[in-house]
């Protein structure tokens, strides 16, 4: 299922060669404007092909078209939830297909790319949309010629679960102190029947992973650890007595001081914004910690959801052996977190667990806080 050389070269041509760049008639701006999403025309899928794919029209010439993809699903995240392990187990079925971004997983496009953002502070040159198809050039190419049209493609970006924090380029929000239109309401109008996928850990025990392993310059040991804690709870809270939670989550340059990313455990408030625009049926959550007790009956249940064949047992039974992805080694290192500082940490996510135990009516996401 994987692109063969030849597959692979044509596919770097196609991307140099800008002779031969096909772009939406409302998209040529080839990615250095900010494009106003909402006013594009979705694209018009073909329906014999389980993934959303649709023929675009060639910008330099009319009568040719060029096949394109977008994703089947999304895995959303989250940071440190193990959402790499998991999207590299999902690409073992037959059926599913990887993208030409960070570890055939991540094209960072919705959340960050599209803004011209990335990590912190840093920039990005912006990114189209038809820059986000091309991270699908090498999925389209194997749709295409699978004359059984079962082939799908996924997105594992998993900061576009939370980071809304590139609201104000969105221009129905210029102007606006809060925003209207936030991702859901762009990757919805775009591609309507999408399923996400998002997977979730204690958000305590996800933040220490986190902690350790990000390299934004913070002492990285226990003691660093309930330091950047402390001060980070400190800092939120200030804010949301002056604006509200939402607000300071969405602020670019405020989540840019925290010293630990405390704000991406805080699950439920964008579960909110999601749930603002999917319907339950499209939305599956998951707990990392069931995953890492049954990874077989969680594959079984995300290839239910997805509505794709089942695997024999055999098969479930070598993905399930495959060694563990992206390990935070230092974190074994320094050992557990401080007792203080669980206590801080479970204290400060409680209500927001509690908040997303109530909207997805399971007492499992109260981890015990």
């Amino acid at each position: 299922m994987r692109n063969n050389p030849e597959q692979v070269r044509a596919l770097h041509a196609r991307k140099t060669d800008t002779n031969n760049v096909c772009y939406l008639p409302m998209n040529n701006n080839k990615g250095r404007k900010m494009e106003d999403l909402l006013s594009m025309t979705a694209p018009e899928y073909d329906n014999r092909y389980k993934n959303p794919c649709f023929y675009e029209t060639c910008k330099t010439d009319e009568t040719k078209t060029r096949f394109r993809c977008l994703p089947y699903f999304h895995l959303l995240g989250v940071d440190k939830c193990g959402s790499t392990d998991l999207f590299l187990r999902l690409l073992e079925h037959p059926h599913i297909l990887g993208n030409d971004g960070s570890l055939n997983k991540e094209t960072m496009w919705w959340s960050w790319r599209r803004y011209g953002l990335w990590l912190s502070r840093y920039q990005h040159q912006r990114e189209s949309f038809g820059d986000y198809l091309n991270y699908f050039d090498g999925a389209a190419a194997n749709i295409s010629s699978n004359k059984d049209f079962k082939l799908v493609t996924g997105d594992g970006t998993p900061m576009d679960f939370w980071d809304f924090s590139g609201w104000k380029n969105i221009k129905q929000n210029h102007r606006l102190n809060h925003p209207r239109i936030l991702t859901p309401h762009l990757m919805h109008h775009m591609n309507p029947k999408v399923k996400l996928i998002i997977i979730v850990r204690d958000p305590t025990y996800r933040l220490y992973s986190d902690y350790m392993f990000l390299k934004l310059g913070q002492t990285r040991t226990s003691k660093g650890f309930h330091d950047a804690v402390q001060f980070s709870i400190t800092f939120l809270k200030f804010c949301i007595k002056r604006r509200t939670l939402e607000s300071c989550l969405y602020d670019r340059k405020h989540i840019a001081m925290y010293k630990a990313r405390i704000h991406v455990g805080v699950y439920a408030v964008y579960l909110k914004e999601w749930l603002k625009v999917f319907s339950k049926e499209q939305i599956l959550v998951l707990k990392t910690e069931d995953y890492a007790e049954n990874i077989k009956g969680t594959l079984k249940q995300i290839f239910k959801f997805l509505q794709l064949e089942e695997l024999p047992e055999l098969d479930l039974d070598r993905i399930v052996k495959i060694e563990k992805a992206h390990k935070t080694t230092l974190k074994t290192k320094q050992g557990p977190m401080h007792k203080r500082t669980k206590d801080l940490l479970n204290k400060f996510y409680k209500p927001y667990n509690e908040d997303l135990a109530h909207l997805l009516n399971d007492s499992r996401f109260l981890w015990d806080t």
